[in-house]
Order: C-alpha cells, then structure tokens, then sequence
C-alpha cells in the first residue's frame, strides 16, 4: 500500500499517542513503527549487559537503561527503544525519554539487522553524545562496536569468540563469554 501525507504523523501526534498505549512504536521520518517482542535469547544478552553495565556505572553520573527508555535524535526528528543505552546526562528529558546517550546497543535479530546496521546506524550518527554503537549478534557469539573518532569518524572493532569488548567511553570491559552466558550459542 502507498503512503498518502495523511498517513505521516508529527512527532507531537506520535508523543501523544504513544503515552497511551501498551505497545511501543518507534518514530522516523513521520512513520510510526510497532515494535515487535524479541527472542528469549534477545532477552538474555540484553540482561547480561544490562547486570554488568550497572555494577560498573554505580557511583557514576551515568546510569544504563534497558528497551523501555525511548531515545530522542532531535536532528532527525527520530525517536527510538534501543535494546539498550547509557546515559550519562544529569536529568533525562521526560519520564521515558532522553536526549542524548554515550553508548547504544541494539541486539541484532534476523528481521532488525539491517534496519540497524543501517538507517537506524545513520540516524544515531547524528547524536553528539554518542560515542559508541554497540551491535550484539543473537544467533553467534559475535560483537561489533562502532566508536567515534575524534574527527567524527566511526571505527570499527570486531570481537568473537572469548575475546573481550571494551567500551573506552566508559572504561568498561566484558568478555563475549560471560556476555553470552545462559544463551547456547557457543563459538
């Protein structure tokens, strides 16, 4: 089916919709986009890093946020759940929204990879705070982390197998076997 401009929504129409329903919809380019459940699997990597990350952020500004905080890119007009986020500001925007992060993960899924890797990818560029793009691969034990440079570029680390991610942004590291713990994907 075609769009029509009456299909396009504001951000101010999909803010206020968004506040009264159960499901969560992702926002981008005046489409709204209905979030779907993931996987146990999902679940599990989301939560290994989520129990990591706020052990190591605790006495720190910074706090980490699994897939209920939306994220808004302002620049873009955009608003996204990313799987996870740190944020690292002293006041968040809303009661379930912020404005800037220094670290985005998303866990990667057959149906989301692409949008991910991709649009999604360009998208987060735009945010000033973001210095790490974080891609965790739910089928193989393997990690991707896009870090900023300091002329705006993005490099790009590979980590699999037992090997250990480093997020320098927050001077956190956790190896791909405890990251991967209770999930069955082995190397």
């Amino acid at each position: 089916m075609a769009l029509t401009q009456s299909d396009l929504v504001s951000p101010e129409q999909y803010l206020a919709e968004e506040e009264s329903r159960q499901e969560r919809h992702e926002y981008y380019d005046g489409l709204v986009y209905a979030m779907t459940g993931g996987t146990l699997t999902h679940n599990i990597l989301a939560m290994n890093l989520l129990v990591r990350l706020m052990a190591h952020l605790q006495g720190s500004p910074c706090r980490a946020f699994i897939n209920d905080v939306r994220l808004q890119i302002e620049s873009a007009d955009c608003y996204f759940y990313p799987d996870l986020l740190v944020h690292c500001a002293e006041t968040a925007k809303s009661s379930s929204t912020v404005n800037s992060a220094k670290v985005v993960v998303e866990v990667l899924s057959a149906s989301t990879s692409n949008y991910d890797q991709g649009k999604k990818f360009t998208v987060y560029r735009q945010l000033e705070s973001l210095q790490e793009y974080v891609l965790i691969d739910s089928e193989m034990k393997s990690v991707r982390v896009y870090r900023r440079a300091d002329q705006g570029d993005w490099i790009f680390h590979a980590y699999t197998n037992d090997e250990t991610v480093r997020l320098a942004s927050i001077d956190f590291s956790v190896s791909l076997t405890e990251l991967y713990d209770d999930t069955g994907i082995e190397e």
